[in-house]
């Protein structure tokens, strides 16, 4: 054999050899190939973290914080743990707005918890429906959020059946005075009760929402002589000064509001002041419930003191374990978790049982009526 013929073979031998080096690597063994991916899976939060309403902000944030960090401690969602990205929507429509941009464009997020307040929410759809971005709030009951888009969903009542029970709730007053902020929610629910109450609206007063003295809006309603006057405030703080500044002129009738009304900052503002106060209010936890139980449980724990308005606490925590399920069950799509939630049949949540409808609204829960009962907010039939 002549050494070009063994040089020939040589070159063709060791090319062999490092072709099985280089598929060796290029294709890993069965072991290799099913790595857990251990990605974390981004979801966003918009909710207000600053300003008079993270009174409402701050126990949600604590909500979703706490069933993420259950769910991770338990392994996860198939294995990835999850990441929460908060943004602080401030109960601002252009500022939640941006905060959506932020999610959707440069976290590339999927999902988001919120907005809280009706106007963040009601800011961000449009730029979450053109990506697809599926939203689901716990607190945002502004009535136009049913036709906000395909990707929306809330897991509270709706104000059109809050402002239809607060017309009700003043039916028998012949005259009556409203006193509403300046804010999606609040417009929203004066409108269904304007649609509904068939007295006279003696005196329809409104108030920027950073004000803290309501003398002038109350003087006109002093002087129009209403047999019951509605406060319709964004937050109890806010509630509770009004209500303090309407004993101080001596203004003697019947106090009917919206749920900040029987809210504990209403209630610490106020203090006696507060006794009598009828108003409509979100479905209430039952603590009866094993899983309403261990979330306030849990609760206390982490954070040391029950969360304010319970119902969105604990309808933000419901949030994060439907989303969990639902991308357990049919992966991270968002058209195919939208699908999901579409067609639960029911879920058994801390807040209650409860599904979607067409629209992404929450059937199952309906709001109730409670007095301020030596110091306490109670159900009251009426």
């Amino acid at each position: 054999m002549n050494k070009k013929l063994i040089g020939t073979l040589l070159t063709i031998g060791l090319g062999l050899v490092v072709l099985g080096v280089g598929c060796q690597n290029a294709v890993p063994n069965n072991s290799s190939q099913t790595t857990t991916n251990k990605t974390p899976i981004k979801i966003g939060f918009i909710g207000p973290l600053s300003g008079d309403a993270a009174e409402y902000g701050q126990p949600i944030k604590n909500s979703v914080a706490l069933a993420a960090e259950q769910i991770n401690a338990s392994g996860g969602i198939n294995g990835r743990p999850l990441q929460i990205l908060y943004e602080d929507g401030a109960c601002n429509g252009q500022q939640a707005a941006a905060a959506a941009q932020k999610l959707v464009n440069i976290d590339a997020v999927k999902f988001i918890i919120g907005g809280v307040c009706s106007g963040e929410t009601l800011a961000m759809a449009p730029i979450t429906n053109a990506a697809q971005v599926l939203s689901i709030s716990p607190a945002s009951t502004n009535p136009s959020i049913t036709n906000a888009g395909d990707y929306v969903f809330r897991n509270i009542p709706s104000d059109a059946d809050s402002g239809l029970k607060l017309a009700e709730l003043a039916a028998k007053y012949p005259t009556v005075a409203i006193i509403s902020e300046e804010t999606d929610y609040n417009q929203a629910i004066k409108q269904v009760f304007q649609k509904n109450y068939h007295g006279q609206i003696v005196a329809d007063e409104n108030y920027a929402q950073d004000s803290r003295d309501f003398r002038t809006n109350l003087t006109k309603i002093e002087a129009a002589n209403p047999t019951a006057i509605i406060i319709n405030a964004q937050t109890g703080s806010t509630g509770g000064l009004i209500l303090k500044e309407i004993k101080q002129m001596r203004i003697n009738v019947p106090i009917l509001g919206n749920m900040a009304m029987v809210s504990s900052e209403a209630l610490t503002i106020a203090k006696n002041e507060a006794e009598g106060v009828v108003a409509v209010d979100a479905p209430t936890l039952n603590e009866n419930s094993p899983k309403a139980k261990s979330y306030l449980n849990d609760y206390v724990k982490q954070y040391g003191s029950k969360p304010s308005y319970e119902i969105y606490g604990g309808a933000a925590y419901d949030d994060v374990e439907l989303l969990a399920q639902a991308i357990r069950s049919v992966g991270m799509n968002s058209s195919a978790v939208r699908d999901y939630l579409y067609q639960l049949p029911n879920y058994d949540g801390v807040i209650g049982n409860y599904h979607f409808d067409h629209n992404g609204d929450l059937v199952g829960l309906e709001f109730q009526v409670k007095k301020i009962v030596n110091g306490q907010a109670v159900p009251v039939s009426f």
